[in-house]
């Protein structure tokens, strides 16, 4: 079935992206409302970015009581393409990590997993926000509903081609402010895959105010954005 007028209907790569597209550095507070083998659970959740005019660092924190604490971290450089990932770990009870190697075009898994080639614009799964973010915010080229991205998106397991689909408007509560926002979903690739969906808005610099990942089990974690403070940029190399 053809998409209808206006609305996107093929698969594309990310435009190169200017540095005035990325998103000033910040942290994103938020309270997670969670479900983890049918025993639902509260806790609150960081998103911290920072980056200057040639690296990066970001963070996913999420912290429950007695569930203890679990973090995503992405660390890497700004090119002309946005952001180009050299490490991505996962830290929860220990931590694993996923290492592109850009001198042998790889991506390279703690966990000894076969090596994936890369892909050029490859992200990773906490990258991935800020990316599509800057792409969003780039001028004279915007995004309508139905508009699908495919890019390489790095777990510490794997590194294969996530599909992502722009989705109608969405009016959200945000801190008891209503916005307008867009959600991006991402469909499991598998029957063991989990469906990542996050919603977006100009108003936060097409920052996640909301993040829903839900396994296949149908546990799931719920993140919705309850407060922004500015941060510093990363200071430069001396």
């Amino acid at each position: 079935m053809p998409a209808p007028e206006g609305v996107a209907g093929t698969t594309l790569a990310l435009p190169e992206i200017a540095l005035t597209s990325l998103p000033p550095s910040a942290l994103l507070s938020y309270r997670l409302n969670g479900q983890d083998k049918g025993v639902p659970y509260q806790a609150s959740g960081q998103l911290r970015w920072q980056h200057n005019a040639s690296v990066y660092s970001m963070s996913l924190s999420v912290r429950a009581f007695l569930l203890g604490s679990r973090h995503w971290r992405s660390v890497g450089q700004i090119n002309n393409t946005g952001l180009a990932p050299t490490r991505f770990s996962d830290s929860w009870r220990s931590e694993r990590a996923a290492h592109f190697d850009r001198p042998n075009q790889r991506i390279v898994f703690s966990n000894n997993a076969p090596a994936a080639p890369l892909q050029p614009g490859a992200q990773d799964q906490v990258s991935l926000y800020v990316q599509l973010a800057a792409a969003m915010a780039q001028p004279g080229q915007p995004m309508p509903p139905g508009t699908r991205l495919q890019i390489q998106t790095a777990t510490v397991r794997d590194a294969l081609p996530w599909l992502l689909t722009l989705e109608n408007q969405e009016i959200l509560e945000v801190d008891g402010q209503s916005f307008q926002t867009v959600k991006w979903v991402c469909q499991p690739r598998n029957r063991f895959d989990a469906q990542v969906e996050f919603w977006v808005s100009a108003a936060h610099d097409w920052l996640p105010a909301r993040i829903r990942i839900t396994q296949a089990s149908g546990s799931y974690i719920d993140l919705q954005l309850i407060g922004r403070e500015a941060l510093d940029a990363l200071p430069l190399n001396p």
